[in-house]
């Protein structure tokens, strides 16, 4: 039986140091000369006040010990499947119901539920009649630290959709993620151009994050040509592994380039980089998101995989016409 928020936080406990209580009480019981006697029920009042106070705080800069996160839902139907396009499955039954509506411009917007650990934060909405609200969407946390969509996915017959975005910042992992979701416009599609709808739409959620493990020993350096390749993290969170890497060297500027033929319907141009992890079968791990951002001559990499059992896995990075080398990856 669920209890409602009333009997939530009268039964949450939240330590105060031992001398708080009794401070405030002597401080409300000294007079001061020249003004009126207070009140009896003063000092207790006060003291009740300042406890209010600091349940209050406590309860926005740290949500987490607000106990107000609802039991993960098991997530069916056309939600289920947009989770499967984009190999997000693992994460049906560990999703936290948040249900906030917003409703502007005529098109009301829910947060249905969401999931965050140390490398994403996924959050699963629905817009009624149905829109898409990728491209202007922000996510912000409790601390004013701002995420843009990394990749989702959008069932335009539903209007459901999912959404992920970058791990949150340090902090929210210890304390719980407070955060507001705001899209500025919906873009529509009815068979012909995109039509895009103003508006303001604020959506909130409260969220526990999956702590990371950093796994060590990170790998060897590997050489491509006169180019290094320096694995410069391994962060093993919820059903994923992330592998940051430091590319320096002549190839650095030529990560994204394209090669192949450009045939319509048939092919198209193909990276010369590639980045994998196979299993111990040889068989390609389901492939999450890549990121490429530029550093002091150097590029940054980050890519993420599906990984649920532990296991050994091979890291295999690629140039097209210079070579490939392999590291392995022992994931507990």
């Amino acid at each position: 039986m669920s209890k409602t928020l009333e009997e939530r936080l009268t039964g949450l406990l939240i330590p105060l140091p031992a001398t708080v209580v009794p401070r405030v009480l002597a401080q409300a019981r000294k007079q001061n000369m020249g003004t009126a006697r207070r009140p009896p029920w003063l000092a207790p009042v006060a003291a009740g006040f300042l406890v209010l106070g600091f349940l209050a705080g406590s309860l926005y800069a740290a949500p987490r010990f607000a106990d107000a996160l609802a039991s993960a839902p098991l997530i069916g139907g056309p939600t289920a499947a947009l989770l499967r396009s984009i190999g997000l499955a693992p994460l049906n039954n560990r999703l936290t119901a948040i249900n906030d509506v917003a409703t502007s411009s005529g098109y009301r917007v829910t947060l249905i539920a969401g999931y965050a650990d140390a490398t994403q934060t996924v959050l699963v909405l629905r817009v009624e009649p149905p829109a898409n609200l990728f491209e202007t969407s922000v996510l912000t946390d409790q601390f004013g630290r701002s995420l843009r969509p990394r990749n989702g996915v959008f069932d335009s017959s539903t209007g459901n959709s999912v959404i992920s975005f970058a791990g949150l910042p340090w902090g929210d992992s210890l304390l719980g993620a407070r955060l507001t979701l705001h899209a500025s416009a919906l873009q529509l599609n009815l068979g012909g151009p995109v039509t895009t709808v103003p508006g303001n739409w604020s959506l909130h959620a409260i969220l526990a994050v999956e702590p990371g493990q950093h796994l060590t020993p990170l790998p060897a350096d590997g050489r491509l040509g006169a180019t290094t390749f320096h694995v410069s993290s391994l962060v093993r969170s919820g059903p994923s592994l992330q592998v940051d890497m430091r590319v320096e060297g002549p190839l650095a500027s030529h990560l994204t380039d394209l090669v192949g033929p450009a045939i319509p319907n048939v092919s198209k141009p193909h990276p010369v980089f590639d980045v994998r992890l196979l299993d111990a079968r040889g068989v390609d791990v389901q492939s999450l998101s890549s990121e490429m951002s530029s550093g002091l001559g150097s590029e940054n990499g980050h890519w993420r995989w599906l990984v649920t059992t532990p296991g050994r896995y091979r890291l295999v990075v690629s140039f097209e016409g210079v070579g490939q080398f392999e590291r392995t990856i022992d994931v507990p």
